[in-house]
């Protein structure tokens, strides 16, 4: 069972006895000397009673009880008042008028402090509150959905232990039905994202494959299982680029050809296939003449073609 959780809230010069002492040997005490360090303890450790000390502030205390309840919300408020300066404007759950002993103090404490071990379970660094419906971890504090309170409730109250997802189905839904356990799979999903540092690297709650789920809370160090239902899909890593060598020249022309119309790739495939097999067409033998004869032989033709009558 854990210790209950108490805000007093006293002057550090205070003059008077103060009840930290007594409070220290039965509870968790925190102490606050103002108002505003108060609300700042006050949303960081969610205690389960608040004592304001008003008499040991010199004041009322109304306007700080007030604050507090904006804030607290139900929390338990007792407000010690002075004898001169009692009010019955308060806000508080319990209003006591010095002088008193601590023994009264604490009588008062006890009845809430009992309830509140009924509507809260804390197991390691998770504080689960049944009647608020949050869950209190060391990195957020979220409201949560009566399914995934009884779930996160089941859990807690079973650490390190193999929970069957039939098992889980009757506690949670109520149901024997297991067609489609899709409904389970979200809800540890979305509880994950509440729970775990690293969603995607569940270290409390683990996948058990063909079984269920197990809420560690020791010093291993579990190894989620990622096709697992129920788990997440850790992204597959960036795959590193390939350079690709540039075209090369063989392939630039066989490009450049085959945008030739369809005549000239005939003719030039023609004309290939006449050197290969050693046969020469008519203007390939005419031009090769043409070269080999000297220049004086082909400007006496070419005069001849002139003199010649029409």
């Amino acid at each position: 069972m854990r210790a209950t959780k108490v805000l007093l809230i006293e002057s550090a010069r205070n003059n008077g006895d103060s009840f930290a002492k007594s409070l220290k040997r039965r509870y968790q005490v925190q102490i606050a000397s103002s108002g505003k360090q108060a609300l700042a303890m006050a949303r960081s450790m969610r205690p389960d009673v608040i004592v304001l000390d008003a008499a040991s502030l010199r004041t009322s205390g109304t306007r700080i009880c007030a604050r507090l309840r904006a804030v607290c919300g139900e929390t338990p408020i007792i407000h010690v008042q002075p004898q001169d300066m009692k009010s019955s404007d308060s806000v508080a759950d319990i209003l006591l008028v010095m002088p008193f002993t601590a023994r009264k103090l604490i009588n008062r404490i006890e009845r809430f402090a009992a309830v509140a071990q009924e509507q809260s379970v804390e197991l390691g660094p998770f504080n689960l509150s049944l009647e608020q419906k949050t869950l209190v971890t060391p990195w957020s504090e979220k409201k949560l959905t009566p399914k995934l309170v009884a779930l996160m409730e089941l859990f807690m109250q079973n650490p390190n232990t193999v929970l069957d997802r039939k098992y889980i189905m009757q506690y949670v839904w109520k149901t024997d039905y297991m067609g489609d356990t899709r409904t389970l799979d979200v809800h540890i999903r979305w509880l994950r994202q509440i729970v775990e540092p690293s969603p995607r690297k569940p270290r409390y709650i683990v996948t058990v494959r063909g079984r269920g789920y197990r809420f560690v809370l020791n010093d291993e160090d579990p190894t989620p299982e990622p096709d697992a239902p129920g788990t997440e899909t850790l992204e597959q890593p960036e795959l590193s680029r390939q350079s690709y060598p540039a075209q090369s020249s063989d392939s630039s022309r066989r490009s450049r050809s085959s945008e030739l119309p369809e005549p000239a790739k005939s003719s030039k495939r023609n004309a290939k296939a006449a050197q290969k097999n050693g046969v020469v067409s008519p203007a390939q033998s005419q031009t090769d003449q043409a070269q080999a004869e000297p220049p004086q032989t082909r400007q006496s033709k070419s005069s001849e073609a002139v003199s010649e009558p029409a």
